[in-house]
């Protein structure tokens, strides 16, 4: 999938300069931004949809994996991505989806 590329880091569009020196909008692929995107975002941080979000910063502390991964799940599967594997060792977590 397609579109509008935002800074990793502070979230801003991401602006550059076309061959005619025009200052135009990075577009490219999207699918590691919205994954990014929604396991950092917590439930009413979306307003067109307001249940969309995992909170990830909500399980830093939580022992209770099976929780976490059920919540990626639901809330990619609500943003229309087909999730084939999900994999979370220590503090590396491995996402295989696609639209």
């Amino acid at each position: 999938m397609r579109g509008i590329q935002i800074n990793n880091d502070t979230g801003d569009l991401i602006v550059v300069v076309d061959k005619y020196g025009r200052n135009t909008l990075k577009v490219g692929e999207t699918m590691e931004q919205c994954q990014s995107l929604i396991l950092a975002a917590h439930p009413g941080e979306f307003k067109e949809f307001p249940t969309l979000g995992v909170g990830i910063e909500d399980y830093v502390n939580d022992n209770d994996i099976a929780q976490l991964k059920h919540s990626i799940r639901e809330n990619l599967k609500a943003d229309g991505m087909l999730l084939h594997s999900l994999t979370i060792t220590g503090n590396k977590m491995d996402i295989n989806a696609t639209y």
